[in-house]
């Protein structure tokens, strides 16, 4: 019986999250993608009207005519989670994201069974450092909470370096119905660099809990400072993390961390002051 009442939530949490997505979704290819019959999913629709939905079966397909609550959404999110990953962890930040980002149900619930299922996806992505927006068909691979935020790890399709990709900046995003495999190929060479980092005493408490690196090493200094020894790639994360700092941190190196740096405030003056 729990198996089954997992199962139905599961289901009914993808269709919504399809049909709220703009997908022309019917009952016949419902119950095809689920591999149920067809009243099961007219059972799913009943259940939603129970809840207060006005969602209907039409000759086009399924129809939502009613705007479904925040609150709903931030719960059934939480419980689809939490059934896949056996876990209640997820509530607090699902309600903190359904701020940020408008379409947190679809997003959330689309890309967890595309990393499910091993399909391929396709989303438009704007850019953090000039908002303009690209096309991408991607390799899900994980899907991580950061400080309210929530991230993307995947596979640009013809690429072997795993790249992130912030769900607030998804302006559009489709399912494939083409599986992928991951491949163990040796990824392309992407510059790495010794990273030092210095942070005053004051901050020791809370930046560890904000460290996002997979490797690095933690020291202190005579006057108590803490440094931070990492290696990695420059990029926008790297430089806006330790903006997000302002006096509390100091880049030792390498000096192209610095200049990068710089060049992102500058771009941000010319556009804002």
């Amino acid at each position: 019986m729990g198996k089954k009442i997992s199962n139905d939530l599961l289901r009914r949490t993808e269709i919504l999250a399809r049909i709220l997505n703009g997908e022309c979704l019917t009952k016949l290819s419902a119950a095809e993608d689920y591999k149920v019959e067809e009243v099961t999913i007219t059972r799913d629709l009943q259940y939603f009207r129970t809840l207060g939905l006005e969602i209907f079966s039409r000759k086009k397909g399924i129809t939502l005519f009613s705007k479904v609550p925040k609150d709903f959404l931030t719960n059934f999110v939480s419980e689809y989670l939490s059934l896949i990953s056996y876990s209640d962890y997820f509530l607090p930040p699902i309600k903190k994201f359904s701020k940020i980002d408008s379409a947190f149900f679809q997003h959330i619930v689309l890309l967890t069974k595309a990393i499910n299922d091993s399909k391929l996806l396709s989303i438009s992505y704007k850019k953090l450092s000039d908002n303009t927006s690209n096309d991408y068909l991607l390799k899900p691979l994980k899907l991580a909470e950061n400080n309210g935020n929530w991230i993307l790890h995947a596979f640009k399709n013809d690429e072997t370096i795993l790249k992130t990709f912030y769900l607030s900046r998804i302006t559009n995003l489709r399912l494939t119905s083409k599986k992928f495999i991951l491949d163990k190929v040796p990824q392309k060479e992407e510059k790495i660099f010794d990273i030092v980092l210095k942070f005053i005493p004051e901050v020791e408490q809370e930046f560890i809990y904000k460290i996002w690196f997979d490797e690095f090493e933690l020291e202190k200094d005579e006057k108590g400072s803490i440094l931070l020894k990492t290696k990695q790639p420059i990029t926008n994360r790297l430089a806006s993390w330790c903006i997000s700092w302002w006096d509390a941190i100091e880049v030792l190196q390498p000096l192209e961390l610095k200049d990068y740096i710089k060049e992102m405030i500058k771009y941000y003056q010319t556009k804002n002051l």
